[in-house]
């Protein structure tokens, strides 16, 4: 009994960091960021009002509908077994203690939801809850617009920073690479700035991977369990692509609230499994 209880307190601590984490990248994150790039590096780019510089706020805007819709998308549509009709074939499914009950084929129990998830790729910190069945596609635009901001920022802030800081110096060299330490050393604008530029570059890398490692998975049909058990549902590149984007697959990278169906249901599912 007293172990239930420190594992149900142990998934409620987890679940509020986890929440916390999603509301300081909402509310503070990417506010500060939006605030540094138009009102401090923009103005510097391109001559203010002119077309270059709407053209910019145009791509800024754009970017943000995109990671603040995603990412939004991605927490509220639920991917659980939760209030679905399972069915009456149940056929390779499985038989889930925790839940008490049976699951599709693809489906797998969280301890963090602590529900089963259709189709569970894996539990993401950044939307905290699953990516699944349903938004799976959100969390892979989200990572994907993340990427694109972050280069796109990596780019101007780098040129930014150059016109007024010595590249040759061997202090930016050092507050480059202990950005935090120089904070104690030498606080000031020009510590933040590199210090900023330095989250650019590690989050771009981070991002790039994610999408990488998951645009491998999504075009050859499995998920992130199924890659670890040489599991395979390849059904070719396009309806792979389809089964997480939808039928509108190619424009979802546009807009969050574009509409594009998925063929199934997250529940029903072919047997083509190959154990390699």
């Amino acid at each position: 009994m007293l172990l239930k209880v420190e594992s149900i307190r142990n998934k409620s601590l987890k679940r509020i960091l986890e929440h916390s984490v999603y509301i300081l990248i909402l509310l503070v994150f990417i506010p500060t960021f939006l605030f540094f790039e138009i009102l401090v590096v923009l103005p510097t780019v391109a001559e203010q009002w002119s077309v270059a510089y709407f053209i910019h706020l145009i791509c800024i805007a754009f970017l943000l509908v995109n990671i603040v819709g995603n990412m939004l998308f991605g927490m509220l549509v639920d991917t659980s077994i939760k209030g679905k009709l399972l069915g009456s074939d149940k056929t390779n499914w499985s038989f889930c203690a925790a839940c008490e009950c049976l699951r599709p084929p693809r489906s797998w129990h969280c301890e963090t939801c602590d529900i089963c998830i259709l189709k569970r790729d894996h539990h993401c910190t950044f939307f905290a809850c699953c990516v699944g069945y349903f938004n799976q596609r959100y969390f892979i635009n989200f990572v994907l617009h993340i990427f694109v901001a972050m280069v796109y920022a990596f780019y101007y802030n780098t040129r930014y920073v150059a016109s007024f800081m010595p590249w040759d110096s061997g202090l930016l060299i050092i507050k480059f690479i202990f950005p935090l330490l120089c904070f104690m050393i030498d606080f000031g604008l020009n510590s933040l700035y590199v210090f900023l530029i330095d989250i650019n570059f590690i989050v771009a890398l981070f991002t790039g991977y994610l999408f990488l490692f998951h645009s491998d998975n999504i075009l050859k049909g499995r998920t992130t369990p199924e890659a670890k058990h040489k599991t395979n549902h390849d059904k070719g590149w396009k309806y792979n692509v389809i089964d997480v984007l939808g039928s509108r697959w190619y424009l979802t990278w546009i807009c969050p609230f574009i509409s594009s169906p998925l063929p199934g249901n997250g529940i029903d599912w072919e047997v083509v499994d190959k154990q390699e």
